[in-house]
């Protein structure tokens, strides 16, 4: 554990963090390119209108707008979640926007990602580790965040994806999977196919085989949050389903040593890792299963704030094979 904080620290120290501060203050830009007066999305849609028109349809144009991303508000710090999901808004309050309100209220804009840093004159590449790796919010006694913990990642994708470069010597950047062929989509939890592509289910009597496909980091990744279920039913709209496994991790608020204050942490992690094939054993007489993407946690999903079609992707259902009769011995 001692050596996987230090390699991803200094990962981190090499990033260009001020670039997006992770939630703790709003992103400070430097001069728009070109002499044009700002970062506006409708001047970088002058000369990059296809990279634009694929941006709008991304899950990082509406971050914060996003109607899971709204109801966690409800229950959560406006001030950071905002300042993670919309780094260039000046209204942090939770709730509804006001009409007309520009792109960069909504989400991740293009300065986002391409602006340089102050009055910086050069434009650094997109900086992954600054938007999906930090730690876990360290809270005093009042409640107030304090800084974010260096003991425990909230996401831990850019230290995933670098460990899973050094084992495997795969030479490809979070672009190549991401933003293929210059795609501004950008893929991810937001575009259920590239879930779906991501996983292999192979059924066998009395199992599930499964495993992910060209996946650099664990799955699921990102946030804390999300996790998988493996569930199996009696007839094929599951209507009263059961699950058999889960890839996730369980949190706890305990403490953390070398930090002195309790915080919130990861004390269980199922994720499936890359290369890893999962065995999950099915019940006698299961005779359909699926696997399902939740974007939000069992705790979440119980409390009747989510409708089980905002929160929940199914990325593979099918009828199991049937086992084969046993064979009785011969007296």
């Amino acid at each position: 554990m001692h050596a996987l904080l230090l390699l991803t620290c200094s990962l981190l120290a090499t990033a260009p963090m001020p670039r997006f501060p992770q939630g703790t203050a709003r992103m400070d830009v430097g001069s728009a390119p070109h002499g044009l007066p700002d970062w506006g999305v409708q001047r970088c849609a002058g000369c990059h209108p296809a990279q634009v028109d694929s941006w709008r349809h991304s899950g990082h144009a509406t971050a914060r707008t996003d109607d899971v991303f709204q109801v966690a508000l409800t229950e959560d710090r406006p001030g950071w979640c905002v300042q993670c999901h919309a780094p260039l808004a000046r209204n942090l309050e939770r709730g509804p926007l006001p009409a007309g309100s520009p792109p960069e209220e909504h989400g991740v804009t293009c300065a986002g990602c391409h602006a340089p840093l102050a009055e910086a004159k050069a434009t650094p590449g997109m900086p992954c580790a600054g938007c999906h790796q930090f730690g876990f919010p360290v809270l005093d006694g009042a409640g107030q965040r304090v800084r974010l913990s260096s003991t425990g990642w909230q996401q831990d994708t850019v230290g995933e994806w670098t460990r899973w470069r050094q084992q495997s010597g795969d030479t490809r950047h979070c672009t190549a999977c991401h933003m293929r062929g210059g795609d501004h989509g950008l893929g991810g939890t937001r575009r259920t196919e590239s879930l779906k592509a991501a996983l292999v289910v192979e059924p066998a009597p009395g199992q599930l085989r499964v495993s992910t496909r060209d996946v650099g980091h664990a799955f699921p990744t990102g946030d804390v949050m999300r996790w998988v279920s493996v569930e199996v039913a009696d007839e094929p709209l599951f209507e009263a389903p059961r699950t058999v496994a889960t890839f996730g991790r369980r949190l706890e608020v305990r403490a953390w040593p070398p930090e002195p204050l309790p915080h919130l942490g990861a004390v269980e992690d199922t994720r499936l890792v890359p290369g890893e094939v999962r065995r999950v054993a099915l019940p006698p007489g299961a005779r359909y299963a699926r696997i399902v993407y939740h974007l939000v946690s069992r705790e979440q999903e119980d409390s009747g704030l989510y409708p089980a079609g905002l929160s929940r992707l199914v990325l593979w259902a099918a009828a199991l094979p049937s086992r084969p009769p046993s064979k009785e011995r011969k007296p």
